[in-house]
């Protein structure tokens, strides 16, 4: 999916608890771009390193791609050695729904109270309030999985290389569909007072 639409579904996703409970008030502590971010994480965890990468000249150089050659579809033209290089070094690290689980747990055991007390007074939110940001990041991963046709993610990487092939988030099947699906979201969220 487009990193676009990461980013807006990441907002919602922590905007659907309501203000009165618990989770709404921990939700809602989390700056709307902040969660944006996190719903565009995988993604731009993936492109940054390899812009990078690419700017200080490391690595392949990238070919020149023809256009009208979709690179992204499976029937299109063959994904540049670049690419290839980037998904295997960053891409599918960056959708790792492991990788993320292990990062939760590390959040989790650093905000037990005894240790942020060893840690020092200047941990002064609870880290566990951060926890939220792996449900949008969670989300981008699961929405990935049957929107790539090419670029497949393998959720349970470094476990299991499982993937499928899915259909690309810019066929009309996909595309039209999610902003629909986004727009009766986000008037849900507005008319429930939770934007």
């Amino acid at each position: 999916m487009d990193v676009f639409s990461h980013a807006t579904w990441g907002v919602a996703a922590l905007r659907t608890a309501r203000k009165t409970t618990a989770a709404g008030e921990d939700q809602r502590r989390i700056r709307w771009w902040v969660a944006a971010l996190a719903g565009a994480a995988p993604d731009l965890l993936w492109a940054i390193p390899l812009f990078v990468q690419r700017l200080l000249g490391l690595g392949t150089p990238p070919p020149t791609v023809p256009p009208g050659n979709d690179i992204w579809r499976a029937n299109g033209a063959p994904l540049p050695a670049y690419l290839v290089e980037a998904y295997h070094r960053y891409y599918v690290k960056s959708h790792s729904l492991v990788l993320l689980a292990i990062g939760c747990a590390a959040v989790w055991i650093a905000g037990r109270p005894n240790l942020r007390t060893h840690l020092g007074a200047n941990l002064r939110e609870n880290p566990r309030q951060w926890l939220w940001l792996a449900v949008p990041y969670a989300l981008h991963i699961l929405v990935d999985i049957p929107t790539h046709e090419r670029y497949q993610t393998q959720p349970l990487w470094p476990l299991s290389s499982w993937h499928m092939q899915g259909i690309a988030w810019s066929d009309p099947r996909i595309f039209f569909p999610n902003l629909v699906a986004l727009a009766a979201v986000y008037l849900w969220l507005w008319r429930t007072r939770r934007l």
